[in-house]
């Protein structure tokens, strides 16, 4: 199992992004993540492309419909290029309330949106790389190479770029299993993955010929660690009760019959605000996240191994917590797990080479 971190992000200068990239490949993780939340994550993967040498880049994830197939295809290559062929392209709708209200668009239609931006993204690198691609002219996007190309190619370290699809619903997971490289969610248990990621993933994969092995299975899970077992508890409640009150979020806390803690949290919410979130049930936290004291935090890691292709550690930002707090909780992930990250990398490498 890969194990990665995502960067926090959301506060605090960017020109800090990359420094946290380089001390999390220095620990030894396989990968770093940034996302979308008021920072474009592909200037996020850019800084951190330009301190490292070594790890993967994800998206975790970009929002689709704010921006063109093309535009985020030709953004993905860019990071590729920078970083020598170590982009991992996460995608997602985007948030609905952010894109009625900052985008001028919407999440209508998800499954069909999707799956032609993701052939667009693939004949876009087409383009790209030789001038010439098959033409599209879908529902909802329509792609076709110009007859004659005045700019001549671009040159790609790869000719196609990983895309992992953000998908909650069983129809998405189903498409995720049919076109994308890897499936990529939160809250991802073990129970969640078993019983219904990997059935929505192999039934898709089977209606479009593929082996389902072909498609990896990678999670951001929230994952708060300190010394200070209240402390870490406490960070942990803010961000899996910001994700509960989400309907993808709820629908996993609902496999394991916590409908009781997600309805009184969303009361809560609606009266309080976000305040409410830092009286998030335990059980929530306990059954969503990996948190606690280090030794607490690894033995709950290790029951993802052979479950998790590529496990994201997911610091927590949202608010009310602050960047010096999202800092701590970064630092003492990459203190808790570095070795385990380094020795899962090198296992990774010997059976590669056999």
């Amino acid at each position: 199992m890969h194990i990665g971190v995502t960067l926090p992000s959301r506060t605090g200068p960017i020109a800090s992004v990359g420094e946290k990239a380089r001390r999390a490949e220095e620990a030894g993780f396989h990968s770093v993540f940034g996302y979308e939340v008021y920072r474009n994550p592909f200037n996020l993967m850019t800084a951190a492309a330009l301190a490292t040498e070594r790890v993967t880049l994800g998206t975790g994830l970009a929002a689709a419909f704010s921006r063109s197939p093309f535009e985020a295809a030709n953004a993905a290559a860019d990071i590729d290029d920078i970083s020598g062929g170590r982009m991992f392209f996460g995608i997602g709708t985007g948030v609905p309330e952010f894109l009625r209200a900052f985008h001028s668009t919407d999440a209508k239609h998800p499954l069909g949106r999707l799956s032609e931006y993701i052939d667009v993204l693939r004949l876009s690198w087409e383009y790209l790389a030789t001038g010439k691609s098959e033409s599209l002219d879908g529902q909802h996007y329509q792609f076709v190479a110009p007859p004659i190309n005045p700019w001549g190619e671009r040159e790609l370290p790869r000719t196609s770029i990983p895309i992992a699809l953000a998908a909650m619903g069983p129809k998405l997971v189903e498409l995720c299993g049919q076109k994308a490289d890897a499936w990529i969610g939160y809250f991802a248990t073990t129970k969640y993955v078993n019983e219904f990621v990997r059935p929505h993933l192999e039934a898709g994969a089977k209606k479009a010929g593929r082996d389902p092995s072909e498609v990896q299975i990678c999670a951001e899970a929230v994952c708060s660690v300190s010394p200070d077992r209240e402390l870490a508890m406490s960070r942990a409640r803010k961000q899996v009760g910001f994700y509960a009150t989400h309907p993808a979020g709820a629908q996993v806390a609902a496999m394991h019959g916590l409908e009781d803690a997600v309805t009184e949290l969303r009361r809560n919410f609606a009266r309080e605000g976000i305040a409410a979130f830092e009286r998030t049930d335990d059980r929530l936290v306990e059954t969503l996240s990996i948190t606690g004291t280090p030794e607490e935090a690894r033995q709950k890691l290790a029951q993802y191994e052979g479950v998790i292709d590529h496990l994201v550690l997911h610091t927590p930002y949202v608010p009310p917590i602050e960047a010096e707090e999202s800092e701590d909780a970064f630092a003492n992930i990459l203190d808790t797990f570095g070795g385990i990250a380094r020795a899962a990398e090198e296992t990774s490498a010997v059976g590669a080479r056999a």
